[in-house]
């Protein structure tokens, strides 16, 4: 049986040479896809590890700034917890002496 002939009724059919050649284009079209779609998970993959990166960097650096923000706030305690115990020593001193004064020691 020749290439261009119908099974059909026996005459010449272009069509058949027509159908095959957009069989193999829809072939080479599904490769160029199945390539494409293959560098787009490569990239979802890229991006993902990424962001897991990204994610524990992230937690170290709130991890950090909790640790530095306690710090701070110690800091910034230590003063005053200095001027309470002056003040007390001064009280203390002073009751002392009036006590000593008066003769109640």
């Amino acid at each position: 049986m020749a290439e261009n002939d119908c099974p059909i009724n026996g005459i010449n059919c272009v069509s058949i040479s027509r159908v095959e050649a957009l069989e193999r284009s829809m072939e080479l079209e599904k490769e160029s896809r199945s390539r494409a779609h293959e560098k787009i998970y490569e990239r979802l993959g890229e991006l993902e590890r990424g962001m897991a990166t990204v994610t524990t960097q992230y937690s170290s650096i709130v991890d950090r700034l909790s640790a530095i923000s306690s710090d701070l706030s110690a800091l910034k305690d230590k003063p005053s917890k200095r001027w309470e115990t002056i003040i007390a020593a001064i009280i203390t001193g002073a009751v002392g002496f009036l006590l000593a004064r008066f003769g109640m020691v």
